[in-house]
């Protein structure tokens, strides 16, 4: 078997650019289309399809509302004034607790809007990239303790997203939430704290084997200083260590910008995003002559994230037999491509209870090195949620998550076209192109035809009635519990 190239793919009669192939880019650059914008992208040349989603600042978004933060800020210029007038500890208590419910509550009002965010938006690419940056470069709750400074990380990555990763390591190193995640604010000369220093190194840059615990020691001395205040990052020259430093086999008075100007001069650091990024968008462990390849392309770009997503879109690898259909559905892929895919309406705090049930809970991350790829989703416990999913979106509710329910199901008969439907097989086959878009093997279809009362696909049918309306709920079901339905 041939290893798959970076090579650009060139459609051909027996290998051509088709709905399968526009599925699967959709999938991975986004959160999956629908049967129409399958077509559309499978009508577009296959660059053309590319550029669309890559060139995302040309497509004009949603207007999102911002979340207010003004009731947290009003709390805290309270709580300030009566620590300040020595109020009675009991009022201060009071106030405190307070703002702390406030502040979590804008936790999950950031969680929620970004959850219909991404179900909303028209731009995919750019709201996969934030999920993928939050995944890598990691903050969240409770270290990071302000809600509004995790609603300013996701603003940076939204703004810095495919632009250059030497200047977002930059950016998120004067970051407030990181700041605090990592104990960066409290790092100060003749005190300095590793905790930054070490993860930048091992798990947003280089990788371990690339650096020594003295290049951590180094490097943390280099970011003394690095704080905030309010919601600004803050450079305090008394607590810098301005001594010489030997970093990487360089020796001067670095300071943290210093650092990172070395770190990607290093050669490891043009293999180490690459190799993510391909992990995320393709396949896991993925052959070296392909990171190097694609290492190459990041080099040249001088650090650029779009150029390397268009060579790894338009590549013979990503509509590989490796890549396609081989990439399980995380939380959050499952559960907003699902309501994207269906158009249903559910309450965006129970889609993310949903996901936190599953095993990722956005702005929660389980430590510093992120969520899991692969199979690491899956487990007893939560494939058994991921296959009752579809009762939330069909029912408005599901075991453990609340606050979706409505008063009557969902309706589904849009999720067909009844013009177009005339037997049994029809339905299935639209039903698959719509939820699975590969061929499903003649045990899996006998399973959706028998919702319907059959196990013939040209037994007539009529997408009218009542009774339809439940065999096709009943088949919708069956479909997103199907083991095809959790990969992408």
């Amino acid at each position: 078997m041939a290893v798959p190239s970076l090579r650009r793919f060139r459609p051909t009669a027996s290998n051509p650019w088709n709905r399968v192939k526009a599925a699967h880019l959709l999938n991975r650059a986004g959160f999956g289309g629908t049967p129409e914008e399958i077509t559309r992208f499978a009508g577009m040349r296959i660059d053309a399809a590319v550029d669309e989603l890559l060139n995302f600042e040309s497509t004009q978004e949603i207007a999102f509302p911002e979340i207010d933060f003004t009731p947290v800020h009003r709390l805290f210029e309270e709580l300030v004034r009566l620590r300040q007038s020595r109020a009675e500890q009991q009022t201060v208590r009071a106030v405190a607790n307070q703002l702390n419910r406030a502040n979590r509550e804008k936790f999950q009002e950031i969680r929620a809007s970004w959850v219909s965010r991404m179900i909303q938006t028209r731009r995919p690419l750019l709201e996969k990239m934030v999920l993928f940056w939050h995944g890598l470069l990691v903050s969240g709750f409770p270290e990071t303790r302000s809600a509004e400074h995790m609603a300013i990380q996701l603003h940076l990555f939204r703004r810095m997203a495919t632009g250059s990763s030497k200047q977002l390591i930059l950016a998120i190193s004067r970051d407030p939430a990181m700041l605090s995640y990592l104990d960066n604010d409290t790092n100060r000369k003749g005190r300095p704290n590793e905790n930054y220093a070490r993860e930048l190194l091992e798990l947003f840059t280089m990788g371990i084997g690339n650096y020594t615990e003295q290049d951590i020691k180094e490097a943390a001395r280099a970011f003394t200083g690095w704080t905030f205040a309010g919601n600004e990052f803050v450079f305090r020259g008394a607590w810098h260590d301005d001594g010489v430093k030997t970093f990487l086999g360089r020796t001067g008075n670095w300071d943290g910008s210093d650092i990172i100007d070395i770190i990607f001069e290093h050669e490891a650091t043009a293999r180490f995003l690459p190799r993510r990024v391909f992990e995320f968008f393709v396949y896991q462990v993925p052959e070296e002559s392909l990171v190097e390849e694609l290492a190459g392309v990041f080099k040249r770009s001088n650090w650029n994230i779009k150029a390397m997503l268009r060579t790894m879109f338009l590549s013979e690898a990503f509509y590989s037999d490796k890549a396609m259909r081989t990439q399980v559905k995380s939380p959050v892929q499952l559960v907003v491509g699902a309501v994207r895919t269906t158009g249903t309406e559910i309450q965006p705090l129970a889609l993310v209870r949903a996901m936190d049930l599953m095993g990722q809970a956005l702005l929660y991350p389980p430590n510093v090195g992120g969520w899991p790829l692969g199979k690491g989703w899956i487990n007893t416990a939560s494939l058994m949620l991921r296959y009752n999913f579809s009762t939330l979106l069909l029912n408005g509710a599901m075991p453990g998550v609340g606050g979706g329910r409505r008063a009557a199901p969902a309706r589904v008969e849009h999720l067909i076209d009844a013009g177009k439907t005339k037997t049994a097989g029809d339905v299935v086959d639209q039903l698959v192109d719509r939820f699975v878009q590969s061929p499903l093997d003649r045990r899996r279809k006998w399973g959706l035809l028998r919702a319907f009362g059959t196990n013939r696909e040209d037994m007539p049918i009529a997408a009218t009635g009542t009774n339809f309306q439940s065999q096709l709920r009943s088949a919708v079901h069956l479909v997103m519990s199907m083991p095809e339905y959790q990969l992408t």
